[in-house]
């Protein structure tokens, strides 16, 4: 028997083809584009330091 998966699983292997899917387009046309990964904390403080940047 097959347990299903939670929504939460659902999103994350969604998360994770969309972006094996871009990765893949992008190099048939060419373009090499690194994945770029981050904690939530750096995230949030990378949010912040744009906001401050730009104003908003």
């Amino acid at each position: 028997m097959s347990a299903k998966l939670t929504d939460k699983q659902k999103e994350a292997l969604w998360q994770r083809r969309r972006n094996t899917n871009f990765q893949a387009s992008t190099r048939l046309e060419g373009f090499a584009i690194a994945e770029v990964t981050l904690s939530a904390e750096q995230a949030q403080q990378r949010l912040q330091e744009l906001r401050r940047q730009y104003g908003g």
